[in-house]
């Protein structure tokens, strides 16, 4: 009786330690899938943490990009305006007579034409095509190679603005081609209509 009481308790400690037992194996077991999905939670982060990475350089390298591209645009845009005005400022000196554009006689649309032609853009021999052809800007806005435009009873006048509120235009008989200003006489100041700007492509 003694001896199965005594074989009962140990089987009832075996059967218990080995209940235990299995339970800590589960648990070890549920903290091993646990640490597993962890790790894959954690490695899914990562995965998006680096495409976001990846994401924000190829932005950065399409923006420096965009950037560079309109640094070149703008560079070769000022070469070829500030073309035009040195074409436009040999002139000087040069005669005035209606229809001309050049070399040596032009009349104020056909300076404007010889100009530009320089530099591989056309523009129409009159004063109001040119108006038309061109982009409307302010003064304050405006930089060397933009035209400076007076009309009086239609198409009149036009120049070619050299920066700091001056232009050089082929101005009339006995006059020629001369530097002046945008505004500042009594004729300018009635008549100046508009500045425009040529399109560069």
């Amino acid at each position: 009786m003694f001896r199965r009481t005594t074989l009962s308790i140990r089987t009832t400690r075996t059967i218990a330690a080995l209940a235990i037992s299995g339970i800590a194996f589960a648990g070890v077991t549920g903290i091993a899938h646990a640490d597993e999905g962890q790790a894959v939670a954690t490695s899914g982060r990562g995965s998006i943490h680096e495409e976001s990475a990846r994401q924000a350089a190829a932005d950065y390298r399409a923006k420096a990009q965009g950037k560079r591209e309109t640094a070149i645009r703008l560079a070769e845009e000022q070469r070829i305006r500030d073309a035009v005005v040195d074409k436009a400022l040999a002139q000087v000196g040069d005669a005035y007579g209606a229809g001309g554009d050049g070399p040596n006689v032009f009349d104020c649309s056909g300076l404007v034409v010889y100009a530009w032609r320089s530099v591989g853009v056309d523009l129409t021999h009159y004063s109001w095509a040119q108006y038309k052809e061109t982009e409307r800007i302010s003064l304050k806005d405006a930089v060397p190679g933009d035209l400076a435009f007076y009309f009086e009873n239609g198409a009149h006048h036009v120049a070619v603005y050299i920066g700091d509120g001056k232009v050089v235009h082929a101005s009339d008989y006995g006059i020629g081609v001369v530097k002046g200003t945008v505004k500042g006489t009594p004729w300018t100041n009635q008549h100046f209509t508009g500045m425009g700007r040529v399109t560069i492509k």
